[in-house]
């Protein structure tokens, strides 16, 4: 009797292991299929964290439902990672964080309210110094740690700034501002007074962009964007609604004004007139034209006609990004490091340890032996005007 007890009772847990097994096995798959199907998204929608956040984490919980944690920046990428699994039939609990987290409430955006701020990888002073944002740029505003917050610039970049930095808005505020009269302030670098010019109130960088309240013959009073009020001498400026519409007919403009850096001091995540990093300064020419390119040279890289280095350089235009670093070999891939803006006759324009013109013409006297050794290519971005990478300041919506 007691034999035959003990064999049942061998039998049930056996039978319990093996439904046991079943079940680790189907969640097991489970879990499988939904990280491959969040992994293509994050692919097609996601690929570059600088400029998207995609993270997603699933888990079979107590009661076996499948959840998926995370949190994202893109609405389409949440609601094309929902229905791709419930066209394959797999059913899950949405703990999914979608950014802006709530807890802003409505004032999700805001405008940058000093000359100049540093964006960092993290949320702390002491962390990589990534990119800056000049004043009066318009920001997403993501979600909040401690004093700092996490933001997305124009330009799709996604970076941590400290609470001073900002003018925080909501979205009717915002809509009020791009309905403003606004102008663009033209001069590298300047300190402003208040309405009486008396007292200096801010510096100001070039291509900040400030609204106007009134004017005379020979000023103008602009508001910041947390309400102080500053006189400006009107040559200083141009009004933003022309500005924003100007086309570049001739690219020696460009090169114009990237002359005028030459010699500023190479900043690590610099963006400003006050110091650039390679990618930093050619990005900053092109704003002073109403382009907004990508940030890092690796996004840059990825817009634009191209030409090969199999080319040559004397098919280069007045204007096109000239790009450096790895060329791909069999064990490793191309790896995009340093960028810079072609002007003519074989000579480029760079932010390498200062501002300062090289050329691919082995005869010259500023020819680069090493820069020539590791030139990736062209890419032409003034033929891709209005595509992903090359926006008009006129056509962006936070404007």
């Amino acid at each position: 009797m007691i034999v035959q007890l003990l064999n049942k009772m061998r039998i049930f847990f056996w039978l319990v292991m093996i439904l046991l097994g079943f079940a680790c096995s189907d969640n097991a798959e489970l879990l499988q299929q939904a990280n491959r199907v969040s992994q293509d998204i994050k692919e097609q929608m996601a690929p570059d964290g600088r400029e998207a956040i995609y993270k997603t984490n699933f888990y079979i919980d107590k009661n076996q439902t499948l959840v998926v944690s995370g949190e994202t920046s893109l609405p389409e990428a949440k609601l094309a990672l929902f229905s791709a699994l419930e066209h394959r039939k797999i059913h899950l609990l949405d703990s999914m964080v979608l950014l802006p987290e709530k807890e802003l409430g409505d004032l999700n955006w805001a405008l940058v309210n000093l000359s100049v701020v540093n964006l960092r990888s993290k949320p702390k002073h002491s962390a990589e110094l990534v990119s800056q944002a000049i004043m009066g740029t318009p920001v997403r505003v993501l979600k909040k740690q401690n004093s700092w917050y996490l933001i997305q610039t124009p330009d799709n970049y996604i970076a941590w700034v400290d609470r001073a930095a900002l003018a925080f808005k909501t979205k009717e505020e915002m809509k009020q501002w791009r309905n403003s009269e606004r102008v663009v302030f033209i001069p590298w670098f300047k300190l402003e007074r208040d309405s009486i010019g008396k007292d200096v109130v801010t510096d100001l960088v070039a291509g900040s962009i400030l609204e106007l309240k009134r004017e005379n013959s020979g000023f103008y009073w602009l508001t910041l964007p947390d309400g102080r009020e500053i006189m400006v001498v009107k040559r200083d400026c141009e009004l933003f609604n022309q500005w924003e519409q100007e086309k570049i007919e001739d690219a020696s403009v460009l090169t114009k004004i990237a002359k005028q850096f030459m010699g500023r001091p190479y900043l690590w995540g610099g963006t400003s007139s006050k110091g650039v990093d390679c990618s930093g300064f050619v990005k900053s020419v092109y704003f002073m034209h109403g382009i907004i390119l990508a940030r890092d040279a690796s996004l840059q890289f990825l817009h634009g006609d191209t030409i090969s280095p199999e080319q040559g350089f004397r098919k280069l235009k007045e204007g096109d990004l000239v790009f450096f670093g790895r060329k791909a070999t069999s064990d490793l891939p191309l790896k995009v490091t340093h960028v810079g803006m072609y002007m003519k006759d074989g000579e480029f324009i760079h932010s390498s340890g200062r501002v300062k013109i090289n050329s691919f013409d082995s005869t010259a006297d500023n020819y680069s032996d090493y820069r020539s050794i590791s030139w990736l290519g062209g890419r032409r971005v003034l033929n891709r005007i209005g595509e992903a990478g090359v926006i008009r300041v006129a056509e962006h919506p936070w404007y």
